[in-house]
């Protein structure tokens, strides 16, 4: 008998080919799931009943802090 050994491909061909195939599914499935996000966002944006105007805040200063008093000091 013969010896008849098969043609094996390169198996650097195969691990770049297989690299290429998850990144394809990884980017797929990234692009998915960014779409499905931002139609649940736009969704939930329609939804939403438009709020009020914030009312103006007033416009004087706050009240000063309460002080401490001044430490007497005896003259040297």
């Amino acid at each position: 008998m013969a010896d008849s050994t098969g043609h094996r491909p390169n198996p650097w061909l195969a691990f770049a080919a297989g690299a290429v195939v998850m990144l394809a599914i990884v980017l797929v499935w990234l692009a998915w799931s960014r779409t499905h996000e931002a139609m649940g966002a736009m969704r939930a944006d329609l939804a939403l009943p438009r709020s009020p105007d914030l009312p103006s805040l007033p416009t004087t200063p706050p009240p000063q802090a309460p002080r401490l008093p001044q430490i007497p000091t005896s003259p040297r």
